[in-house]
Order: C-alpha cells, then structure tokens, then sequence
C-alpha cells in the first residue's frame, strides 16, 4: 500500500489552510518576522501560502494555477537583501505551527521540516539585489524522506 502525500498525511487544504493561519499569526507576533509580514499587502496572503505549500506537499495545483506557481513566489522575495537570522526564525516559527496545528506524527513533522530547511536555502538564494528569478521555475515537489 503506497504511503500518502504529506498533504494527506497533514489533513489536506483543511490542515493547509489552518498552518498558513497559525503560521502567519505567530510571525505578526514574532520580533523578528513582524516587518515583512505585516507589509504582505496581500488580503489573500494566507490563502495563498495554504495553497502553496499544499501543492508542494502533494495537493491540487491550486497555487499554480491561480497565482503563478513557484516563480511567483520567487519574485515576491526576491532581491530584498539577505538576513540570516530572518530565514532561521521563519523555519523556527513554520516548526511551531506545524506542531501546534498538524498530527502529531514524527516522520510527518520531520519531512516538514526538512522541506522548510530546504525552501529557505532556495529562497535565500534569491535574496541578494542582483538576483534573477528564472521565468518557469519548476513547482518543487516534497515527499517523505
């Protein structure tokens, strides 16, 4: 019997939606991500995320398909200048949320947070001014590990 998504393991656009929700609450409360996130200027931001990170954890292409797909995302945080501690801290508050709103599975809560050590690595990498997010960046795709 194959193994779930990590989308169906999580509970689905349900759960998604719910991370997104706990997850941008704790950055508008957190001293570090506060800024950025409070500047998002989109009404439609934790939907978005919900979508996002459902596609990439093995859901519909909802993100994809309605707002650009993964060079989207690229380009809302590309060439703001990097901050190590700022990517740290996003990974750190992802961890919280994802314990206090998803099953408490190990290998569930593991793969999770490899995907978000992972994202961050690629996001940081467009960090620096001079940065070119490419036009058709392929959609990543996390599975357990």
């Amino acid at each position: 019997m194959a193994r779930p998504t990590l989308y169906d393991a999580a509970g689905g656009a349900p759960a998604m939606l719910a991370l997104a929700a706990d997850f941008h609450a704790r950055c508008l409360a957190d001293p570090i991500l506060e800024h950025p996130f409070s500047h998002t200027g989109n009404p439609e931001h934790v939907q978005r995320l919900a979508d996002y990170w459902g596609e990439v954890l093995g859901g519909p292409p909802v993100f994809s398909a309605h707002a650009g797909g993964h060079s989207a995302m690229l380009r809302v945080h590309a060439g703001q200048g990097g901050d190590h501690a700022l990517s740290t801290r996003f990974a750190e508050v992802f961890d919280e949320a994802v314990v206090a709103t998803l099953p408490a599975d190990p290998a569930l809560r593991a793969a999770l947070h490899d995907y978000m050590l992972a994202a961050v690595a690629e996001v940081d990498t467009y960090m620096p001014p001079s940065a070119v997010v490419p036009e058709n960046a392929r959609m990543p795709h996390w599975s357990w590990r």
